[in-house]
């Protein structure tokens, strides 16, 4: 699939894109945080989480790592590790997120 003509969500600090359903718990987004932003320190219930970065840097932190994470990288992201990202640059991050074991309401913000 390509990039143009998703449908993307804006959430403020940042936006997403469903790009694939796997299955019924299973998909695979697209995610941009923008300029200057930030997503919050996190976790999940159920659901793990593959990151795949596809452009820019920003710190991102799993649990109690951080990371300058730039593209060709790689994350996981399992079920209650707390995560976040900072996106301090000029420019939009943008990285794959495959969702395994997805369920509504399943994020915890801290």
């Amino acid at each position: 699939m390509k990039f143009e003509g998703l449908k993307w969500e804006d959430r403020g600090n940042y936006r997403v894109a469903k790009v694939f359903d796997i299955s019924n718990d299973s998909f695979v987004q697209l995610v941009e945080i923008k300029p200057k932003s930030k997503v919050g320190k996190h976790y999940h219930k159920q659901q793990t989480e593959v990151f795949v970065i596809l452009d820019g840097e920003a710190k991102l932190g799993i649990g109690d790592k951080e990371w300058l994470a730039k593209p060709k990288d790689i994350f996981l992201c399992k079920p209650k590790d707390i995560h976040w990202v900072e996106n301090d640059s000029e420019n939009p991050f943008m990285l794959v997120v495959f969702k395994y074991n997805w369920v509504e309401n399943d994020t915890v913000w801290i």
